[in-house]
């Protein structure tokens, strides 16, 4: 695999939902890059959770976004990540594929089952926004 381009990225679900939610840290992750892709499977998960009434918001804010196919080889290497590590989301191992037969970094607030020192995955930030009281 290729070293990702600096300001190019592949932005996983977790991200995208805590932008929509408001959450500044997620605003601060999307404007570090300036190329910003989504897989078709976050598409998917974005629409099928924009509440009644914002469909049209949320579709216009993902196009723009390059979106990803899943074909042969992210399904091959997705499953080869699944295996390696039995610990990661189906959709996280999808996502993290496609980064990586891309090669883009992919940008996620959901460690669970990735590697903590891998230069291709970003962690902007952890853990859920705070309510502020």
């Amino acid at each position: 695999m290729s070293e990702p381009a600096d300001r190019s990225a592949l932005i996983d679900t977790s991200v995208l939902l805590d932008y929509l939610r408001g959450d500044p840290r997620a605003a601060h992750a999307l404007d570090a890059y300036e190329h910003r892709a989504i897989t078709a499977t976050t598409w998917l998960e974005l629409m099928a959770v924009a509440p009644d009434g914002h469909e049209d918001a949320t579709r216009a804010f993902l196009r723009s976004f390059e979106r990803l196919s899943i074909g042969e080889p992210i399904a091959d290497e997705a499953l080869r990540l699944m295996r390696e590590r039995p610990d990661i989301a189906f959709h996280t191992a999808l996502n993290w594929a496609a980064a990586r037969i891309n090669a883009l970094r992919f940008v996620t607030a959901d460690a669970a089952g990735l590697p903590k020192n891998d230069p291709r995955i970003a962690f902007p930030y952890r853990g859920k926004m705070r309510s502020r009281s």
